[in-house]
């Protein structure tokens, strides 16, 4: 690799680099400020809200690399096109052709990063981080439910506390509505409860003095009033994790190949679309990054990096918008997976492959006047006379 390609593929990965973090931490800023509030609400130690959050990191990196890529290297080209550092490159003769072995290197790198991600890395952060929650959020410190609140942070349970003693942990003044069983649904009044560990290390609520109303498949409605009663909630305290993986998105290759080609016929099309999922995205960051190469050609040196912003913005927007048509289209069975997210990814490629040659023949993309018009307006409007 020559001086020229080392540039070109330290400046574009380190602007590539730098977008992905910035990306990543304002994709998942909404979800940093849920996990805080284990934290401030549920008695989650820092050490396990650090643990969360770096789960976390993998499942947002995933969806930012694609946008990373692009607009890095049309950050970067947009950089060297207002220091008339491209306008040198071309007038020495080197091709867009030779450009690209560098930053194209650049690309295969976070394509493969991108597929690690979507395929090892991302479904097990998703299952320790699943397991981790489940397991903080029915232990003994983080059941320190909100008072006068409805708590819904058990699944199928909806808990009411009037009061918490913050010493012992016991609950006072206690409503529950117990929606587990679809067939009879409970709701359970007690005056105390005191949150322990039941039978096979599971969370439960040792209940006081109070009732429990339900209504039989018949239709007839029932009462019963109780000194104690113990509700176990089914969830498994600690950090025992679970045997079996449930959710798709917790599956490894192999596990959700053998959902497809033998798991039960309900859950065949949603394995088959993750499948899918999981290959279209790593290929949209090839396309991405290929597609950025001969875009930054593109640059003027007046409206370098505006252009490379609004440009990187309105692809992505393409981009993503036919993806989630794709997925929409075939979890409706109007298409098949395989169509939903490769079609759109087919498009993008003849539209990088439409541009590649345009850039080599040196004529505009179509649509690039009026990007360069976009950008150059704020500058025109507030320009004194005679200075546009």
């Amino acid at each position: 690799m020559n001086r020229l390609s080392r540039y070109l593929f330290t400046d574009c990965a380190q602007t590539s680099l730098l977008a992905l973090g910035t990306l990543t931490f304002l994709v998942m800023l909404p979800q940093v400020l849920l996990l805080v509030d284990l934290w401030v609400n549920k008695g989650a130690s820092l050490q396990v809200l650090r643990k969360l959050i770096l789960l976390a990191i993998p499942q947002f990196m995933v969806g930012a690399l694609p946008m990373a890529l692009l607009s890095g290297i049309l950050l970067a080209m947009g950089r060297m096109a207002q220091d008339n550092e491209l306008i040198v490159i071309k007038a020495s003769g080197i091709s867009i052709l030779q450009l690209t072995r560098p930053i194209g290197l650049l690309v295969v790198i976070f394509t493969v990063f991108s597929l690690l991600l979507n395929w090892l890395w991302v479904p097990q952060a998703f299952y320790e981080f699943s397991v981790l929650k489940k397991s903080l959020l029915t232990s003994n410190t983080a059941l320190a439910v909100q008072q006068k609140t409805f708590n819904r942070d058990v699944p199928g349970l909806t808990i009411y506390v009037d009061h918490q003693d913050p010493k012992s942990g016991t609950l006072e003044g206690i409503l529950i509505h117990d929606q587990r069983n679809p067939d009879e649904v409970v709701t359970i009044t007690a005056q105390r409860a005191h949150p322990h560990t039941g039978k096979d290390n599971k969370a439960a609520l040792y209940l006081e003095e109070g009732s429990r109303h339900w209504v039989t498949r018949g239709g007839h409605y029932r009462h019963m009033q109780f000194a104690t009663f113990n509700l176990e909630l089914e969830l498994v305290l600690g950090l025992i994790p679970r045997h079996k993986k449930e959710e798709l998105e917790e599956m490894g290759p192999w596990e959700l190949y053998d959902v497809i080609h033998n798991g039960p016929p309900e859950s065949n099309l949603a394995a088959r679309m993750e499948w899918h999922r999981r290959l279209a995205f790593p290929v949209a960051t090839l396309i991405m990054g290929l597609l950025a190469i001969p875009l930054g050609m593109q640059h003027t040196h007046r409206a370098a990096r505006g252009y490379g912003f609004i440009a990187a913005l309105s692809i992505l927007i393409l981009h993503f918008l036919l993806l989630a048509a794709g997925e929409a289209l075939a979890g409706r069975k109007i298409l098949s997976p395989l169509a939903g997210f490769w079609l759109p990814n087919l498009f993008m490629a003849i539209l990088t492959v439409d541009v590649f040659l345009l850039t080599l023949r040196g004529r505009a993309v179509f649509g690039i006047g009026w990007l360069l018009a976009i950008v150059q307006f704020p500058r025109r409007l507030l320009a004194p006379r005679g200075h546009e």
